[in-house]
């Protein structure tokens, strides 16, 4: 199979470089929208699509875990499903906190917390143990990278739509290019066509992945 740079030039067509310098910034950049693509992509696919590539951790302390760097897709406690929680519910999930809302082993919850230097933590109520342990299902955000032909822990059937992705922001990038430096209006009112043909493309594969007619917007910038 082709590598992504060459399966995203084959859509949005090829982008002239100068030297070495200009072909690794180019490089960059195509990795740069690889990663932007592939994080909205994962984030508009349903959980139970990527229960089926993701990764199992266990819980057994009150310490949580991170998840700064994942996409959670589920959260069990000892076979009993976890129900997330908002932030603000905090003192009412704690053990003998007299609340009505208080978790049982049975019912349990989880919550996400900023941390000061580490970022978000998941906490699972009550608090898990060695014999009642916690399990966290994720999937972790993927950077890959322009001479790669597949992403790792991600749906395969998934990665036409993450290309699609970065076609649409090579697009962009080339107009925005057209627009203030060539200054060619015949030329960027073709792109401009191309890139709505394109966008229709990742709309349609969004919504097959998903199994509805929804339209989905491609998400613009970092994730």
């Amino acid at each position: 199979m082709a590598n992504f740079k060459t399966q995203i030039e084959n859509i949005a067509g090829k982008t002239a470089t100068v030297g070495a310098t200009g072909q690794n910034a180019y490089n960059e950049m195509i990795n740069n929208f690889l990663k932007q693509s592939a994080r909205a992509v994962l984030n508009l696919m349903p959980d139970d699509v990527l229960i089926r590539d993701s990764i199992k951790t266990n819980i057994t302390s009150d310490s949580g875990i991170t998840v700064t760097d994942k996409k959670v897709v589920k959260v069990t406690r000892a076979g009993h499903g976890c129900i997330e929680m908002p932030l603000e519910e905090k003192a009412h999930l704690q053990a003998n906190s007299g609340s009505i809302k208080e978790p049982t082993k049975r019912s349990p919850v989880y919550y996400i917390e900023g941390q000061i230097t580490t970022g978000g933590f998941l906490f699972i109520k009550p608090d898990p143990t060695a014999t009642e342990q916690g399990q966290l299902d994720f999937n972790l955000y993927p950077s890959p990278l322009y001479n790669e032909d597949s992403i790792d822990n991600f749906p395969d059937r998934a990665e036409y739509a993450v290309v699609i992705g970065s076609a649409i922001r090579l697009l962009q990038h080339k107009i925005n290019k057209m627009i203030h430096e060539d200054e060619d209006i015949e030329l960027t009112s073709v792109a401009q066509q191309e890139l709505q043909t394109v966008t229709m493309m990742y709309q349609d594969e969004i919504a097959r992945l998903n199994g509805s007619a929804g339209m989905a917007q491609p998400q613009q910038g970092g994730e």
